[in-house]
């Protein structure tokens, strides 16, 4: 009786050639997020990871167990120069007010307690608008030469942190993700004045809603939910979306 368990040897050459795809894969895989963890910057790279915790627990709607995740980060970069100045900060405010509008619009509240809560959102958002605008008015003509100039005073070499770990590139990479917060930032700074809206929307403050969405939809033409919010004021239809998408838009460079 024949072995039903043979394999011919052209299946033979077809399996190691499966395998040896997947070593190279698992090795290209190693050595690409070796090298990306290795060019992070060891004296932040706590909140990378407090971000992530924090737009999880979002997702899931644990947005009281979220918010003091806020409050680590932002004590955590206020304690490293060049980001406590930097533009991580206003990621901060402005999740923490996209939290508090949140808890504010859709939590089981009364009314005195729904206004105190736009007002901590508005504050936040407020903070986040400054703190965008702080930093695209130092940064946003640089070229890659200055900003790595600009920001060298912030990363000695002699520092004791960044002994045994390679100190160029993590400078490398501290410059290529300010390149790209260049681009990124007036997007972050659309969705702020996005939220800003819906706060004022819910003041009853009309004229300045209709203002902020408009200043987001200048600062970002594909932010379809001010685009939305703004429709709903003008007496248009909105095109639905979830109130996560609304608050809390995926931002696939929060992280760099």
């Amino acid at each position: 009786m024949k072995n039903i368990f043979q394999i011919s040897s052209q299946t033979k050459k077809v399996l190691a050639g499966i395998i040896l795809i997947i070593c190279i894969s698992l090795l290209t895989a190693y050595i690409y997020y070796n090298g990306k963890n290795n060019a992070e910057d060891p004296r932040i790279v706590q909140t990378k990871y407090l971000f992530r915790q924090f737009d999880e627990q979002i997702k899931e709607n644990k947005i009281s167990s979220a918010l003091p995740l806020l409050d680590s980060i932002e004590f955590m970069l206020s304690k490293v120069p060049g980001y406590k100045e930097s533009y991580e900060p206003g990621i901060v405010y402005n999740d923490r007010g996209s939290a508090y509008l949140s808890i504010a619009l859709y939590g089981d509240k009364d009314s005195t307690e729904r206004i105190r809560l736009l007002d901590i959102a508005k504050r936040n958002i407020d903070s986040a608008i400054a703190i965008y605008n702080t930093w695209l008015a130092k940064y946003s003509s640089l070229s890659v030469e200055e900003i790595s100039e600009n920001i060298k005073p912030f990363f000695s070499e002699n520092d004791p942190t960044f002994k045994g770990k390679y100190y160029n590139k993590i400078l490398h990479k501290r410059v290529e993700d300010l390149v790209l917060a260049q681009k990124e930032t007036p997007r972050r700074l659309s969705v702020c004045f996005t939220n800003l809206g819906i706060v004022q929307r819910h003041q009853y403050k009309q004229n300045e809603a209709v203002e902020s969405y408009i200043n987001a939809i200048k600062l970002w033409k594909d932010n379809y939910t001010a685009r939305n919010n703004f429709n709903v004021l003008m007496g248009k239809p909105p095109k639905d979306r979830s109130i996560i998408d609304k608050l809390f838009p995926p931002d696939k460079n929060k992280f760099n």
